[in-house]
């Protein structure tokens, strides 16, 4: 049964023909781990592994609600509830996401990831992590053959850093068998010459469902612990075989657990007689069941449990991660079971390239961002040793698997690859260095010309300054001679017109007395007229 989900998608990345060949959706896995927001986040990759039809993808849907409760994903970058405490939604809410259905037929084949990545941000180091959900196809049944069956978990061990292993009802002993060729891969990096490698996978959750035995080993992870330390133990009368898979299971996971869940409930598993199509909500779940898968999602996918899927140690980055699932999918093209030690060959090849194109990434970018501090062609080798020194020591300094053979080897081609750089950077460097230094010497040349050319156009302004100043000066004692010249007439002329003004008032003054004279006579003359014969000489008053 399956619900279309409004976020994401399941998405078939690895399938297998007709004809048991391994088909690869290459493009839609670049399109997950190379979106700008995943390929550079570490990466947790949960996954799950099992029986058919024993309810991997339902409880991987109610994963999925946990997770969208919690964290913010590519397709929605906010969480859709702010109520994080009741993130199994409500209580006839249909379930989507992978589809699965309750009955006898497989619904999943091959590899399927959803297609949303979850995003977060650790309270603990401040790493910026990508959740990855992965969901695998069921086991054990009359169509998956052996080599079927040890691909499926093979790959699934090798992809995940948190692994769940659904199971029916126990244990069973050949279903733990096929965990041994997966875990046949820690067997050579146990023997890793460098002693680096440690144990070769994160955690490993034994999800027992329909547990029968609650009086013994109560349900959850408090009962699957003491229930898992009584399976794994190693017992003399047991067969050689068994004890091997227990030890290497112990050796090969950093963390291993275990949780028993109880019978689901009629309305889950179809058994009701009331025939009720079941739509995977929590309402039709048995109390004790629900409780339990609740607190079992909980404790996997909190955010202080979540486990970085790491290389020899490394932890992986999503392009990263995208080049170790491709190359483990062409490992398993054939329909035969590839050597364990081929597996282990072919991740230490990769890992250790990896670093190689890192080193020599490191060397291009110190090359080419220092160039500018190159001022002749004989620093060209200098430069070129110091930037390779410092990529040798990033390749030596670095954790690696493999043995000494290995780092002989990738060190080598490292060497190489750097010479070859250098080569091809030395030929356009010397290049350019001589253009520069000719552009150089053109510039040098051209500019002690303009600075000769700006030197005489100072002096020639300097004496044309001078010859003004000169002129300028006999032109201000000229006029400085003519001005005390003028100066002398305007002074004679002044004195002149002084003396001129002074005979004008003096014969004004005259002038004014003579009137006074006159207007003094004439009042007189009214006062006591007088005869004045005018006839004769001077006039005499009768």
């Amino acid at each position: 049964m399956s619900h279309e989900h409004p976020y994401g998608k399941a998405l078939n990345v690895l399938s297998f023909s007709k004809d048991n060949k391994v088909l690869i959706d290459e493009d839609a896995m670049k399109k997950m781990f190379e979106h700008p927001d995943v390929k550079n986040r570490k990466i947790v990759s949960f996954s799950i592994i099992g029986a058919y039809r024993k309810g991997k993808s339902f409880f991987l849907d109610y994963c999925l609600r946990f997770l969208y409760a919690h964290y913010p994903s590519i397709n929605f970058p906010n969480n859709p509830t702010s109520d994080k405490e009741n993130w199994m939604g409500a209580e006839n809410e249909p379930l989507s996401g992978f589809s699965w259905r309750s009955g006898s037929i497989r619904d999943t084949t091959g590899i399927i990831m959803w297609s949303d990545i979850f995003l977060h941000t650790s309270t603990v180091n401040g790493d910026k992590i990508a959740i990855i959900v992965m969901d695998t196809q069921g086991l054990f049944d009359n169509q998956t053959s052996p080599v079927g069956n040890s691909r499926i978990f093979a790959l699934g061990t090798l992809s995940s850093s948190i692994e769940v292993l659904n199971l029916f009802s126990v244990v069973q002993e050949d279903q733990l068998q096929y965990l041994q060729f997966a875990t046949e891969f820690a067997k050579f990096a146990a023997n890793d010459s460098h002693g680096n490698a440690g144990k070769s996978f994160q955690k490993l959750v034994f999800l027992i469902r329909d547990w029968v035995n609650p009086d013994e080993h109560p349900f959850g992870f408090e009962g699957g612990a003491t229930y898992l330390q009584h399976f794994l133990k190693i017992q003399n009368e047991q067969k050689p075989e068994l004890q091997s898979v227990r030890k290497f299971i112990q050796s090969s996971f950093e963390e291993i657990d275990c949780a028993l869940l109880p019978h689901p409930g009629n309305i889950v598993t179809g058994g009701s007689r009331k025939r009720i199509k079941y739509n995977g909500s929590w309402g039709g779940m048995s109390e004790d069941f629900k409780d339990e898968l609740f607190a079992v999602i909980e404790t996997l996918l909190k955010p202080d449990d979540l486990i970085i899927k790491k290389i020899n140690d490394k932890d992986l980055e999503g392009f990263e991660y995208l080049e170790f699932m491709l190359q483990y999918f062409q490992i398993f093209q054939s329909d035969d079971i590839p050597q364990a030690q081929s597996i282990y060959e072919s991740t230490v090849e990769k890992q250790i390239n990896m670093l190689v194109e890192s080193c020599v990434e490191n060397y291009k970018e110190t090359i080419y961002k220092n160039t500018d501090l190159i001022t002749n062609v004989t620093q060209i080798p200098i430069f070129h040793n110091m930037s390779k020194n410092q990529a040798m020591l990033m390749y030596n300094e670095s954790k690696k698997m493999g043995n000494i053979s290995h780092e002989i080897k990738f060190s080598r081609i490292l060497s190489e690859k750097i010479d070859k750089i250098f080569q091809e950077w030395s030929d356009r460097s010397e290049k350019n260095m001589k253009k520069i230094e000719e552009e150089t010497e053109r510039t040098r040349l051209a500019l002690e010309e303009k600075q000769k050319a700006e030197i005489q156009q100072i002096e020639s302004e300097k004496r044309a300054a001078e010859e003004l100043n000169k002129l300028n000066l006999l032109n201000a004692e000229a006029k400085n001679e003519n001005y005390l010249k003028d100066k002398e007439i305007a002074e004679v002329m002044l004195k002149a017109e002084k003396e001129r003004v002074a005979m004008i008032e003096a014969a004004k003054e005259k002038e004014t007395e003579f009137r006074k004279q006159l207007q003094a006579m004439l009042e007189e003359e009214k006062r006591n007229p007088r005869v004045v014969n005018y006839n004769t000489g001077p006039c005499t008053i009768l």
